[in-house]
């Protein structure tokens, strides 16, 4: 059930309306059994899945506690992750494994051919099981208290609006409040809905299409032109942030509806100024679940220079992976850790000396990010180093028709005018509640109506409504 579906739209207001009115000690209850339900539209025997991940991590969770002696708490916790870890590359890495294997037979010439296999990847796995681990991981560290009752934890697993894309939670923030009533309070809804109109917008309107242009030039990349390229690159990079920022926003805002407040997951990354803030500003709750997890006990920043540089080109090599099965996440995911390196090693400025101009700064973070973006969404690793030739080469060559007409060209102009003005009213550290406040309140009803009514008519919905998948749910 997708976020940008009639079926989601009929599915939150009855869920949202039970919620409130059954007793509040069985709420929590009611928000386990609709969000199995909204993950089992998907494909209903995949809830099995998120059932063993949820068992198995619940139970050496337990285990963890009640044992004393180092070693076995280890073990205990070693085979969860196991298991989990084994789980998810079954599923998301099976037929990159065989076809490494295949290639290397190839190579020394071994009469070896290794079957085809199409697994269908789980909506969502990589999400749940990160956040089941990392509840596990801080039981073991005495970080939080396990979880007695099985049903309450697999709500902290399950929970609807962020289970598919994120944001990936704590067990210290989350499971705390899904297990807790909470009751109607008109203010917090309404800001609630306000956010989850803003991930519409950003999803509905912006990215679905910019992703019409996006998709024209990326799949026939070959007919198109350098400047053709390079602006679909600079689309499909707020295209991205559109679309998976629009999730985060709905998942955000159905949450605060519901009275449970998850983590920000962006904060204007394209206004950082290195490549290590834009780390600190987009996928937030990922960035954090890499360096909790893996940086910091791989000793993070502790050591020599060249120890900090291993540990991060390991944490961003494993990022590249977790994205996905194919060599050119992998180079993505380097290319992203190398330019961090490269920025640790810059000489810091002495006291007395001149910066360099924030702007100057954002725009060349925002260079290299739109490089390592083209070869996020390239087809292949080698269609990406053909793309970026092109990029200063080919500015004369006759660009490609993508029927993209001049109205959508003006509408995705507007709108991505608009973006910037809420980047950087976010980056003021303002938000739009606050400054409709002010307002009357008939002024912002109207505003309220108009957005509603913008996103439905220049929404894009496709035919006979076919609504559009999120990017990172392949992920």
């Amino acid at each position: 059930m997708l976020f940008n579906s009639f079926e989601f739209l009929i599915f939150f207001p009855i869920v949202t309306l039970c919620y409130f009115l059954i007793p509040g000690r069985v709420r929590w209850i009611w928000l386990l059994v609709t969000s199995y339900f909204f993950y089992m539209n998907w494909h209903a025997e995949y809830a099995l899945l998120m059932a063993a991940c949820t068992v198995v991590t619940f139970l050496c969770s337990l285990l963890i506690d009640r044992f004393t002696e180092k070693r076995t708490r280890k073990r205990v916790l070693v085979c969860g992750i196991l298991f989990n870890i084994g789980l998810l590359a079954y599923f998301k890495y099976t037929g990159m494994f065989l076809d490494i294997i295949q290639r290397v037979c190839t190579a020394l010439d071994l009469p070896v051919t290794m079957p085809h296999v199409s697994i269908l990847l789980p909506v969502g796995i990589s999400f749940y099981i990160f956040q089941a681990l990392s509840y596990m991981i801080d039981v073991y560290k005495g970080r939080v208290k396990p979880e007695r009752n099985l049903f309450k934890y697999a709500l902290f697993v399950s929970f609807f609006p962020q289970l598919v894309a994120g944001p990936i939670e704590r067990s210290n923030r989350l499971l705390r409040q899904v297990s807790q009533p909470h009751d109607f309070e008109w203010k917090r809804v309404r800001d609630g809905l306000l956010i989850m109109l803003l991930g519409y917008f950003e999803k509905v309107v912006i990215a679905d299409r910019a992703a019409i242009y996006v998709d024209a030039v990326f799949n026939n990349w070959v007919y198109a032109s350098g400047s053709q390229v390079a602006l679909a690159t600079v689309v499909f990079a707020v295209q991205d942030l559109c679309d998976f920022a629009g999730y985060s926003y709905i998942a955000i805002g159905a949450a605060k509806v519901l009275g449970i407040n998850l983590m920000t997951n962006f904060r204007q990354p394209y206004f950082a100024h290195s490549v290590q803030n834009f780390w600190a500003r987009w996928h937030i709750s990922l960035s954090t679940w890499f360096r909790d997890y893996i940086y910091f006990p791989l000793g993070a920043g502790r050591g020599s220079r060249l120890k900090k540089s291993f540990n991060l080109m390991v944490v961003y090599t494993v990022s590249g992976l977790w994205h996905g099965a194919a060599l050119k996440y992998v180079v993505w995911g380097m290319l992203n850790g190398a330019l961090q390196v490269v920025e640790g090693l810059m000489p810091a400025k002495k006291p007395g000396h001149r910066k360099t101009p924030l702007i100057i700064s954002i725009l060349w973070t925002d260079f290299l990010i739109l490089i390592t973006m083209l070869i996020f969404r390239a087809g292949s690793l080698s269609s990406a180093f053909y793309m970026l030739l092109k990029i200063p080469t080919e500015w004369g060559v006759d660009p490609l028709v993508t029927n993209f007409s001049a109205m959508q060209s003006l509408c995705l102009g507007v709108c991505f005018a608009v973006l910037f003005a809420i980047e950087l009213i976010h980056e003021k550290q303002m938000t739009l509640t606050e400054l409709t406040d002010r307002l009357p309140a008939a002024v912002r009803g109207a505003l309220y109506l108009a957005a509603v009514m913008a996103i439905v008519i220049f929404g894009i919905w496709g035919p006979g409504y076919s609504a559009q998948a999120f990017i990172y749910f392949q992920f």
